[in-house]
């Protein structure tokens, strides 16, 4: 089953959503945040963080509650050479994981969609994954992510090849 729209909601994170992610996180996040809990920033911060030439945040909010049931990071850099993003903190609440519900590829969707659309051009997103992450791994694969070579949990997507798997999908 496909992500379903009347009874989830994905949207671009707005600063009034700032701390609801923060929440799911620090509640729902146990596995991602070994090295503590994300604090509450002060409001430059938040603004900071928010701003759309640096960060993308997507966020899936059950409909019937609006209840925080993902959410998904993308940090932009620039080098020399390219725009890169960085997928960051993308997790899916356990109870809403599997049967098919799509949320995960929902996020990652959206995120993708985000990168492609940055100016300057992001040519490279990158993320870690960590090896017990099997359905993670599956779905980032899936979408077109490779394994770096040498590494066994860092990943990079050509942007122009997800577009491509994106239109011979459609």
């Amino acid at each position: 089953m496909p992500f379903n729209s009347t009874l989830f909601r994905i949207d671009l994170a707005r600063l009034d959503d700032y701390r609801d992610c923060i929440t799911f996180l620090n509640e729902r996040g146990d596995e991602l945040l070994q090295s503590g809990l994300l604090p509450y920033q002060d409001v430059l911060h938040q603004r900071r963080l928010m701003e759309r030439a640096r960060t993308r945040i997507s966020v899936i909010r059950q409909q019937e509650t609006g209840r925080v049931v993902g959410v998904a990071m993308l940090c932009i850099t620039y080098d020399w050479r390219k725009g890169v993003g960085h997928v960051e903190y993308v997790l899916v609440d356990e109870d809403f994981r599997g049967d098919g519900r799509g949320l995960g590829r929902a996020l990652m969707e959206n995120l993708l969609d985000q990168a492609v659309g940055v100016s300057p051009l992001i040519k490279v997103v990158r993320l870690v994954s960590e090896p017990w992450h099997e359905a993670a791994r599956a779905l980032y694969e899936n979408l077109g992510f490779k394994l770096v070579e040498g590494s066994d949990r860092h990943y990079e997507l050509d942007l122009v090849r997800y577009l491509e798997l994106k239109v011979q999908a459609d």
